[in-house]
């Protein structure tokens, strides 16, 4: 005899983000990070907006917020805290603007207490204790962060085993070493450092990189986890090869992940084309214009960015997938996903460059990529 099950309308995580009262933002592009709008996340003491950049293209979507990653912004109050917590889940903090501190323990260690401002990076150690400071009396501290919580809730599903275990990692992180986050870094290959804490992304020294064109750039394995602080440039009037958003090699990694660029000056645009289609002429494209602040997801098929400035263009990039990890091919910028080479694309790339620098009085600088 076949039993009748009521099955659940929602994931754990699904139904932990609407217990937790979470904003949710369901959109492609963040145009400023700094005014888009945030709501009361009364457990946490902080404004809040969970950043659901879902793409709708690949199967198996239908869900009400990824299930993978996610990523949120919040506010800290003036002189005001984000609550002390600890949780099963990682997590990775850009300090979009403000200064404060952040001081993080085990139960029974000493505290560890670093101070942070505008383009800083910090991860929060697995399960360690962490409580934020916002240091300012006059201004609200904003910050953007990704975390891992809906893997781990629809892993384990109950929230007190997620909030309150008393598991500690001492090979994640060490509570009496005080120069945990110096900002020390240990360089393990090119373009590829371990830290716990970057003081300024936009003075993050960067190697190069050209085979994705014009451009270089650094990955920093965090806090020992799965957390990646991945930093790019690439100079004023040049674009980079369109590739592939690593939607296959993340999955293939195990990876339910998603990516998102936060732009840190300049501006410029994407080029992006529909999941399953490869670019070539005549193949459709669409255009997302950005700037300084702005937080744009690449979707999961191929994409490409234009600089349509004098000056260099930096963005970075929150995301899983630490090579010590889960191997080298779990780092999209490490690996090789598939691009298309510049004799390769469809010329009307070529044109729509040429035109929007124009407009502008400017004209392309690419004659070491593309001859012209």
């Amino acid at each position: 005899m076949t039993q009748q099950v009521d099955l659940p309308k929602h994931t754990s995580w699904e139904r932990w983000v609407q217990s937790e009262g979470l904003s949710v933002t369901q959109q492609q592009l963040i145009p400023d990070v700094l005014t888009h709008p945030l709501e009361p996340w009364a457990r946490t003491g902080v404004d809040a907006a969970l950043l659901d950049f879902t793409p709708e293209d690949p199967p198996g979507g239908g869900h009400l917020v990824h299930q993978g990653t996610s990523r949120y912004m919040c506010e800290i109050p003036k002189g005001g805290t984000y609550k002390a917590e600890r949780h099963m889940y990682e997590e990775i903090f850009y300090v979009i603007a403000g200064r404060g501190a952040t001081t993080v323990w085990y139960d029974g260690s000493p505290k560890q207490t670093f101070e942070w401002q505008e383009g800083s990076v910090f991860s929060i150690p697995l399960n360690a204790w962490h409580e934020i400071y916002n240091a300012s009396g006059e201004q609200p501290a904003r910050l953007y962060a990704c975390f891992t919580a809906p893997m781990v809730l629809n892993m384990y599903g109950i929230s007190d085993f997620i909030f309150n275990s008393n598991a500690t990692f001492p090979d994640r992180f060490d509570p009496y070493d005080e120069t945990y986050f110096s900002g020390k870094s240990l360089r393990l290959q090119d373009r590829l450092v371990k830290t716990n804490f970057v003081s300024n992304v936009l003075t993050m020294g960067l190697d190069d990189h050209g085979r994705r064109g014009p451009g270089t750039n650094m990955h920093a394995i965090m806090a020992n986890g799965h957390f990646v602080c991945h930093v790019s440039e690439f100079p004023g009037q040049t674009y980079k090869k369109a590739h592939s958003a690593g939607e296959f090699i993340r999955h293939r990694a195990g990876l339910t992940s998603d990516v998102a660029y936060l732009f840190l000056n300049g501006d410029g645009y994407d080029i992006q084309w529909a999941w399953g289609t490869t670019p070539g002429p005549g193949v459709p494209f669409e255009r997302i214009d950005y700037k300084a602040g702005s937080l744009l997801t690449p979707g999961s098929g191929y994409h490409q960015h234009f600089n349509a400035t004098t000056e260099p263009l930096r963005y970075v990039v929150l995301r899983f997938g630490s090579p010590e990890l889960l191997g080298r091919r779990a780092v999209g910028g490490l690996s090789k996903p598939p691009q298309i080479e510049f004799d390769e694309e469809d010329p009307a790339v070529w044109e729509t460059f040429v035109e929007e620098l124009a407009s502008r009085g400017l004209k392309p600088k690419m004659q070491d990529y593309k001859g012209k």
